[in-house]
Order: structure tokens, then C-alpha cells, then sequence
């Protein structure tokens, strides 16, 4: 059961790339995955919940490389840049189907009750990554004169920059690999965020 769940994820996050979160129909997914649209329904109720399952299939990825940076005896350069990989990789894995969700009103509003009441989603990733920040804080790896948030913040914003572009260009436009991106970022960061 859970296979067939996973095939039919799969075989929707490769349809949304290529076609667009609008133009694909369960049909569709039912012939890329190998199965009938009724077995479709079985796993679930209607096309909506596949994107938004879509959505959060990726989270709990990142959330491991939290907990593993917590567990880490790293450098908290090494800590972060991790981190920073991480995300910009999920990033990238969901603006396709995040900018298909933005453009339909309806879905939109789905999606939000759809997630509310469970307190899961993208928007998670802050309060994940202010957490790890605060207990790096508390270690004496990061200074306190900044709140755990604004450093998330000055972390994640730029991650999801990185990935609009290389998404809306299909390359990234200083010509850097994602690791390039993340030494750099953490490079220029950190001072600002260690104690003084």
C-alpha cells in the first residue's frame, strides 16, 4: 500500500515539472504510475490532497539533517553549511508545485486549512532551524545578541533565493554549485552571527 502511495508521489512530483501543477489530471497520473484512477482514489480522496502530500513529502529530509546537525560534533560551519544544502535541495524540489498552488486561489485556500490544524508545511522550516540556532546559542557556538529567528532568518532567506533563480533561470546565475553557494553564504554570515 505504502508503495504504490510513494509511486503515485513520485510519478506526480516528475508530471508537475514537465506540465504543471494545472495541466496534469489523474488520468495522467494513473498512466505514469501504472495504475487505474481508481486505485488513485484509494490512497486518496481527491487530486488536491496528492499535491499537497507533494508539498510535504520533502520536509522530513530536512527536519534529519536538523537533528543530525544536533547530534554533530562538527564545526558550526559545518553545521550550517549542511543546513544551508538541505534547503536550498528542498527548495528547489518544491517551488514547481508551490508556484502552481500560488497561482490558484482555491487550491491555496485548501491547502491552508488543510495544514493549519497540523502545524506542517514549508513555513515549519523556520521555527526548526531557530531551534537548532538556540541550541547552538546555548553551546556557546553562536553569540545571543541576536534572537534564534532573526539568525534563521538571515539563513533561510537567502536559501530560497538561491532556488527561485536557478528555477526561473534554470541555472544559477553566478555560476556556483549549490555547495559553492553554501560555503559562501555561511562565509559571509557567520561573523555576524558568532560570539564577540
Amino acid at each position: 500500500m505504502g508503495d504504490t502511495r510513494e509511486k503515485i508521489l513520485d510519478a506526480t512530483e516528475r508530471l508537475i515539472v514537465l506540465k504543471g501543477l494545472a495541466r496534469v489530471t489523474t488520468k495522467d497520473i494513473a498512466r505514469e504510475t501504472g495504475v487505474s484512477e481508481g486505485a488513485l482514489y484509494r490512497h486518496f480522496r481527491q487530486k488536491q490532497e496528492i499535491f499537497f502530500a507533494l508539498l510535504l513529502k520533502h520536509l522530513p529530509t530536512v527536519y534529519k539533517t536538523f537533528r543530525e546537525c544536533q547530534e554533530s560534533t562538527g564545526t558550526i560551519q559545518e553545521k550550517l553549511s549542511a543546513i544551508v544544502l538541505a534547503v536550498v535541495r528542498y527548495y528547489e524540489l518544491i517551488l514547481p508545485m508551490a508556484a502552481s498552488l500560488l497561482a490558484d486561489t482555491e487550491l491555496l485556500q485548501q491547502f491552508r486549512e488543510t495544514v493549519r490544524p497540523f502545524q506542517v508545511g514549508p513555513h515549519t522550516l523556520m521555527d526548526h532551524c531557530a531551534e537548532f540556532l538556540e541550541q547552538e546559542q546555548e553551546a556557546g557556538h553562536l553569540g545571543k545578541h541576536l534572537s534564534a529567528q532573526k539568525m534563521a532568518m538571515f539563513l533561510l532567506g537567502p536559501c530560497f533565493q538561491q532556488a527561485f533563480n536557478v528555477q526561473m533561470l534554470g541555472y544559477d546565475p553566478f555560476y556556483q554549485s549549490t555547495e559553492q553557494f553554501a560555503s559562501e553564504l555561511i562565509e559571509s554570515i557567520l561573523p555576524m552571527l558568532l560570539p564577540s
